[in-house]
């Protein structure tokens, strides 16, 4: 079932993504920067179902080595947080649109994970990562168009053999996830449903195939 909302949410965000690059990475900072007045708009702290949300999406993850970590969409960086700790080898870094978000992640200092103010629609960090989380995301890009783009830009994101995690809510996942199973360079890994009475959501594991160049 869904969160009261949703709908409305999907909405909005469609029709901001028939803006001119400019106008629609301004406005989308503005709302999620007006939802972050006040600190874990989402109660990913206290609430029961984000809480163990974030505890099967991290169960999810291959249990690897990884050198660069990259959670897409990051919000305040709790589950950034949780990561980093999980493997504190590694470079982890959480993005998000939102400059407040950005600051109250950095505020945090929960966790060696660091946060840079980001919009994937339309900018892309750095680098290749082994590892890529995108989690309740997707919906906020808008038409499918933009959809697909971001889609095979956190393919692209990926080294070679590293590994896409990307969850939503079911069944609505199934078409925000489709396009990851369209781009060549991705392989499907697994994906699962995990059902819950206030929301069931889908997690997605995809791994970027390594080429005999690349080896």
């Amino acid at each position: 079932m869904a969160k009261a909302g949703d709908a409305l949410h999907r909405m909005f965000f469609g029709l901001l993504s028939h803006l001119p690059a400019t106008g629609a990475q301004a406005s989308l900072s503005r709302y999620f920067d007006w939802w972050h007045r006040r600190p874990d708009p989402w109660r990913y702290t206290s609430d029961t179902y984000e809480r163990g949300r974030h505890a099967e999406l991290l169960a999810s993850l291959p249990r690897r080595a990884y050198g660069r970590i990259l959670d897409v969409g990051c919000s305040e960086g709790v589950f950034t947080d949780l990561v980093a700790l999980t493997h504190p080898d590694a470079e982890t870094i959480g993005v998000d649109v939102s400059r407040h978000a950005v600051r109250n992640a950095e505020g945090r200092a929960a966790s060696p994970a660091r946060f840079e103010c980001l919009d994937i629609r339309h900018e892309r960090p750095e680098g290749a990562f082994d590892l890529v989380v995108c989690s309740e995301m997707l919906y906020y890009v808008g038409n499918a168009r933009v959809l697909r783009h971001v889609s095979h830009r956190l393919g692209a994101l990926l080294s070679p053999g590293g590994v896409l995690v990307v969850s939503h809510p079911w069944p609505e996942a199934r078409r925000l996830h489709r396009h990851f199973s369209l781009a060549a360079p991705l392989r499907p890994i697994e994906e699962r449903v995990v059902p819950h009475a206030e929301r069931a959501y889908a997690i997605s594991l995809y791994e970027r195939h390594v080429n005999r160049a690349e080896v």
